[in-house]
């Protein structure tokens, strides 16, 4: 009976290893690639930011009123979540592609 379990947890362990270690890898991949989007929105918002710093003041006023600041923080949202998104799901596709 030990012999059979020994064999059963062996195989088990060479079918899910790899996949592990695919996952790790991938789950490494999507972290540098959030930090690197992070850092590019950060900066394109700060410059932004700047941008915005300089215009008239009844320009900033009508604006304001007319929600692009929540437009702009929506818009950089959404291409933070598209990039890391889409690099995520390339490191799904390299965890889970058949040998």
């Amino acid at each position: 009976m030990g012999g059979i379990l020994l064999t059963w947890a062996a195989w088990l362990m060479a079918m899910v290893a790899p996949l592990v270690v695919r996952g790790i890898a991938a789950a490494g991949f999507v972290a540098v690639v959030y930090t690197g989007v992070d850092t590019l929105v950060n900066g394109l918002v700060t410059y932004s930011q700047t941008a915005w710093a300089g215009l008239p003041s009844n320009v900033l006023q009508l604006a304001a009123l007319s929600g692009v600041p929540d437009c702009l923080g929506m818009i950089m949202g959404a291409y933070m979540t598209k990039f890391t998104m889409q690099f995520a799901s390339g490191a799904a596709k390299y965890v889970f592609k058949p040998k």
